[in-house]
């Protein structure tokens, strides 16, 4: 039987990176053999979506889920597609519960399924996550949410899916419970070897040396203290009128994009730093995640100890009252009309219908004299 592998993240593992490669090298992958399926995406996010049933976006303010179907359907494609290896790849897989995980066990019937991790430890993760989601609307600063998701781990009001996802060795046990250790692979990231991710992901994949490696993209960097006090300034200021597409539109993928992507940081501009009791309770949480994942007797490739060792710089950040003109500037030039093309066809066809309703109605009302 061919394989099925699985890649459910995490979250902030490396995985946009190898969706990247995935995505670009898709056609020299079918030549070689592996299937990255579905090219309309560069990741599987809505399959996972349709799957689990999550909104993307804010509910009641134009968030929605995708349509049950498109699982059926793919697993359908997937059934029809037995002479291929097929590898799928989305971190939201990482959030489904053990029923929809062996629910993908009884309706996938003709691969060998596999499942790939990959995995940083959560002390290095905090910081990148938090400015995750901010780019979802967050209104809280950093201690806040280090508190609200540290303060009782496996709760949090303010981000209730944090730990869905990163309850790490939890969420390896589910999957390895229902396809079997075997099965299941952990690959922990070692960032002082930028090619570990893609070098180990080859041999994994059984492809030739540098098929996949880093794609030439965005920068994809982490904001200043500077950009996040103006992000957080947009946040509770958004008008709750305003809908889900016009924040991901223009704030999320408008001037939060710009800035991550095609902007340098400036010399001299402060970075988010993580206190050092969040630290210690996350290498805390790693050392339980680290003793379920080899409780549970899946693969591990990398230093599986590294999960609860981590130091970084610590100490605690002042969000800035003002900030620089030239971060204000890189906020109003990224409203371009590259943008439109990003604006929902709904959304366009609404205001479209009243602006010409509109015209009309001024041309044909009476005119004064």
């Amino acid at each position: 039987m061919k394989r099925l592998i699985i890649h459910p993240g995490f979250h902030k593992s490396g995985t946009t990176a190898l969706q990247q490669s995935l995505h670009a090298n898709r056609h020299r992958l079918t030549d070689l053999g592996l299937s990255y399926p579905f090219p309309r995406h560069r990741a599987h996010h809505r399959l996972a979506w349709s799957l689990s049933g999550k909104v993307w976006g804010w509910l009641n303010r134009g968030g929605s889920g995708e349509s049950p179907q498109l699982w059926s359907k793919s697993v359908r494609s997937i059934n029809r597609s037995s002479g291929k290896n097929i590898i799928i790849s989305s971190e939201f897989f990482s959030e489904i519960d053990l029923e929809t995980i062996t629910r993908i066990k009884n309706e996938i019937k003709k691969h060998e399924i596999e499942i790939l991790f990959t995995l940083r430890p959560l002390a290095k993760l905090l910081s990148s996550s938090y400015q995750q989601y901010l780019k979802y609307g967050l209104k809280a600063d950093y201690e806040e949410w280090l508190h609200s998701v540290l303060d009782a781990p496996g709760e949090s009001k303010l981000s209730p899916t944090f730990w869905r996802r990163h309850f790490h060795g939890q969420v390896i046990s589910r999957w390895s419970e229902v396809f079997g250790p075997s099965k299941v692979t952990v690959l922990i990231i070692d960032e002082s070897q930028p090619e570990f991710l893609f070098t180990e992901a080859n041999t994994y994949l059984g492809l030739p040396e540098r098929t996949l490696q880093a794609q030439e993209t965005g920068l994809n960097r982490s904001m200043t203290t500077e950009e996040i006090a103006l992000i957080l300034e947009i946040n509770r200021r958004f008008p709750k009128e305003r809908t889900w597409n016009e924040y991901r539109v223009f704030i999320r993928n408008g001037f939060i994009r710009e800035i991550t992507d095609n902007s340098k940081v400036a010399a001299g501009k402060e970075k988010l730093l993580t206190p050092k009791w969040a630290v210690d309770i996350a290498n805390s949480l790693g050392k339980d995640s680290k003793n379920q994942i080899l409780e549970s007797g899946v693969k591990v490739i990398g230093d599986i100890n590294s999960l609860d060792r981590v130091e970084i710089p610590t100490g605690t950040s002042t969000v800035p009252a003002t900030i620089d003109v030239n971060t204000v500037a890189t906020a109003m030039l990224s409203m371009d009309k590259k943008l439109i093309s990003h604006v929902p066809i709904t959304w366009l066809r609404r205001n479209l219908i009243y602006r010409i309703r509109r015209g009309l109605r001024r041309a044909l009302s009476p005119k004064r004299s």
